[in-house]
């Protein structure tokens, strides 16, 4: 099946932003890593690469990996700050970020019982496919609210450290957020749009007794 022009647009804007991510945390942080004794902050590093991959257009298969990765942001998240002696959860980027991971497993998880393991009758999943559709929409637009709450919350910190308000790398971050904006906009218009009926979903088969 050929991609639509809007969600080629949508994958170059996601791989864009990823590209920049990983050059701002290896260029300007000093890069990635798990196990980190003396720089804490390369395990921090680690974080944001998987979470935005989350925001990637995507099939079944690839959404268990994008909540895999997601995982792993989150875990990367609690042992820089355990190891960092820093609080977890005191932040509103982190309660709605935990909370957006959470809600996209569940919905992860309901999909994958109702539409593909179980295979409940047409009638069921006729009924569910409408609410399925609008929570993925609301995790996606969490997941974005999330990432720029993210990149506001570090470029504070980082600022507060030291970093220049116009700085290269003060400059780079706030490019980023405003990369991942236009990016989670154009596709809520794209995924919302009159046109995109449900055979732009693939979901047709649903409807068929």
């Amino acid at each position: 099946m050929a991609v639509p022009g809007p969600a080629k647009a949508a994958r170059a804007l996601a791989v864009s932003a990823a590209a920049l991510v990983l050059l701002w945390c290896v260029h300007f942080r000093g890069g990635l890593a798990f196990i980190s004794a003396t720089n804490k902050g390369l395990i921090f590093n680690v974080r944001p690469r998987p979470l935005l991959c989350k925001f990637f257009p995507r099939g079944c298969s690839i959404r268990t990996r994008a909540l895999f990765l997601g995982l792993i942001g989150i875990y990367a998240a609690f042992k820089f700050h355990n190891e960092s002696g820093i609080d977890n959860l005191y932040s509103l980027h982190s309660w709605v970020g935990l909370g957006t991971i959470c809600l996209y497993g569940i919905q992860w998880l309901f999909g994958l019982l109702t539409f593909l393991f179980l295979g409940g009758a047409p009638t069921v999943r006729r009924r569910m496919l409408p609410w399925h559709v609008r929570s993925g929409l609301l995790v996606y637009v969490l997941a974005i609210l999330a990432a720029e709450l993210g990149f506001l919350e570090k470029l504070t910190f980082l600022q507060a450290g030291g970093l220049g308000r116009y700085s290269t790398e003060a400059l780079l971050v706030n490019f980023i957020a405003l990369l991942v904006v236009v990016l989670g906009s154009s596709v809520v218009i794209y995924v919302t749009a009159p046109m995109h009926n449900e055979h732009t979903h693939g979901y047709s088969a649903v409807h068929k007794p």
